[in-house]
């Protein structure tokens, strides 16, 4: 069984957790991950991410470059405070260098362009997640 927005008890582990104000971009990149066996939770922006209770166990974010109400690269600096070993992959539709070089040096593990293929979102979850878990090909019951 998946994880969705709505807080699960306590001892609930997400795999990733998803910040994007897109909607059809959360329930896309979700239900992609899902299919893979992963739990996955989202937000709509950083005020949402920094007070789920995915934020303190998840594995790893996907976090969109703009958000309504901070960038993404400062998400990723508040995240750090919190989480330090939490691996982030930044993904935009406004990918230039500059973005890359920012997201990467705020401490993003990767980087995707929008649109993505899913087999580049699941080649980033794998990496990143280093090769444990659903991501790696393993289905959980």
């Amino acid at each position: 069984m998946t994880e969705s927005t709505e807080p699960g008890n306590g001892s609930t582990v997400w795999d990733v957790l998803i910040v994007d104000d897109e909607e059809v971009v959360r329930e896309g990149v979700r239900r992609i991950l899902e299919a893979q066996g992963l739990r996955v939770a989202v937000a709509p922006d950083a005020a949402s991410t920094l007070s789920h209770p995915a934020l303190h166990r998840c594995r790893l974010v996907l976090c969109d470059l703009i958000l309504p109400d901070r960038p993404g690269t400062d998400l990723i600096r508040l995240l750090r405070l919190v989480r330090p070993d939490l691996p982030v992959i930044m993904i935009t539709g406004y990918a230039t260098t500059d973005h890359e070089e920012q997201a990467r040096q705020a401490g993003a593990a990767g980087f995707l362009t929008k649109p993505f293929e899913e087999s580049e979102l699941l080649e980033a979850v794998r990496r990143v997640l280093g090769g444990h878990g659903a991501a790696s090909g393993e289905r959980r019951s």
